[in-house]
């Protein structure tokens, strides 16, 4: 008969690769941030024009309750400001209603015009928005405009939407 003592240490390096991936795809779980939807779309290549609204449909949302809107916007050494102001307007697709519009002010450079953003080809710049709430078996669209006083903006390449549970 094994000793009590060596079946209990025998047990343990058996499993201890099976504990310890365990262990890591856990962790790996709890650190990573849930998201329902996450996409960008590109900006017509020559310019955006501020009557280029871009249309975001999530498809599933995963749960009714609160959610983080979230804008991004990748732009390139050709944009000339330091800042992109957008418009987020959140739409229900049954009602084709307004349901909720904010603004939001990208910071991409400082006062001196050096870039805040990583990125040595793209600079990517992401501003948190307002929370909304959204409801299982409604449609939503969100429509992304800028508001910048140039109508032509130069070097911005994609403009995405992030919806987060909150």
């Amino acid at each position: 008969a094994i000793p009590l003592m060596k079946r209990r240490q025998s047990f343990f390096v058996h499993h201890a690769w099976f504990i310890i991936a365990v262990t890591a795809v856990l962790a790996i779980m709890g650190c990573h941030e849930r998201r329902t939807y996450h996409h960008y779309q590109p900006v017509n290549t020559s310019c955006w024009a501020m009557t280029d609204t871009l249309r975001f449909t999530p498809e599933n949302i995963d749960y009714e309750g609160d959610y983080r809107v979230s804008i991004g916007a990748r732009v390139d050494d050709h944009y000339a400001y330091r800042n992109l102001w957008l418009v987020v307007e959140q739409r229900t697709l049954k009602g084709l209603r307004t349901a909720h519009r904010d603004t939001v002010n990208l910071i991409l450079a400082d006062s001196h015009g050096a870039w805040l953003t990583q990125g040595v080809v793209l600079h990517v710049a992401e501003e948190e928005g307002a929370t909304t709430r959204l409801e299982k078996d409604e449609c939503y669209e969100f429509l992304v405009y800028h508001i910048m006083s140039d109508q032509h903006l130069v070097g911005v390449n994609d403009v995405g939407v992030t919806l987060s549970p909150d």
